[in-house]
């Protein structure tokens, strides 16, 4: 699947520029959080990021730390490269490697710190164990995995009947756009396959009822050509299959937004009850 159902890389720049704030980007207690984890790595260390996310981009071009950057798409490498520090589509600093997340790189490298910011709900549910054995034999012994993800929504968010929605947000109960945002992609959650994502809320909802919010927030319009979707586990399942693998070390929760209580960062260390 593609992330953007465009194919100019500047366009998908100026679209994902729309997007700050929202779900689909680390907003800025988790950018601080990254800048001090990736501050205190050693500047001989070896970084990997699934995906191409220019905030933590930006960061070690700042610091003039080596990043290797692997993604399938590297259309969307370069156009994300536009939103970060360098504004280059690669910065000098960078190595791209265009690899499938699940697949094993072709050189037998291994890092010291993995990251991914929503990488892991890019997948089904049933390749989370592919993603993460990968991501284990990527790392060191030591290694850590900062794996940033969302998680399945609560119950009585999921099952809010959509009218009901509309006044909480005329009441204020619903503060911003942003957690507007998600919570009518909560709704359009799919129990089944654990999954939700913005065309499928576009789909679902359709332009009826996502009139209802015009000329104050236009759904369509902010997220027409965002094809991403995410596989939102419950926390509890994540948890229970994580440790199969790596050590649950520190747990952040960013701030700005309710949304936020469904996208914990988790700092994971190899070394779990999986044996190789």
């Amino acid at each position: 699947m593609e992330y953007m159902l465009t194919k100019c890389e500047n366009e998908i720049a100026n679209e994902w520029q729309k997007y700050q704030g929202y779900t689909i980007r680390p907003v800025a207690s988790t950018i601080n959080y990254y800048s001090e984890l990736i501050s205190k790595i050693n500047d001989n260390a070896k970084s990997l990021i699934f995906g191409s996310t220019p905030e933590i981009r930006s960061i070690y071009q700042q610091l003039n730390k080596p990043l290797v950057i692997v993604d399938r798409c590297i259309k969307m490498v370069k156009a994300m490269g536009l939103l970060t520090h360098s504004r280059n589509p690669i910065s000098v600093n960078e190595s791209v490697i265009e690899n499938d997340w699940l697949m094993p790189l072709q050189e037998s490298q291994q890092f010291d710190v993995l990251i991914g910011d929503d990488s892991i709900n890019m997948v089904s549910l049933n390749q989370f164990p592919e993603f993460l054995e990968n991501a284990y034999q990527l790392l060191k012994q030591d290694g850590i995995f900062i794996c940033h993800l969302l998680i399945k929504p609560d119950e009585n968010f999921i099952k809010q009947p959509f009218f009901e929605l509309v006044n909480d947000y005329r009441n204020g109960k619903i503060k911003s756009h942003f957690d507007l945002a998600s919570r009518l992609n909560f709704i359009c959650y799919d129990e089944t396959n654990c999954q939700m994502g913005w065309q499928k809320t576009i789909r679902k909802l359709g332009i009826d009822k996502l009139s209802q919010f015009y000329p104050d927030f236009n759904f369509i319009e902010k997220f027409n050509f965002c094809n991403s979707h995410f596989t939102c586990p419950p926390q509890r399942e994540f948890e229970q299959l994580v440790t199969n693998y790596f050590t649950i070390q520190e747990i952040f929760y960013p701030h700005e937004h309710d949304y936020c209580l469904f996208e914990p960062v988790y700092i994971l260390k190899k070394g779990g009850e999986y044996n190789e």
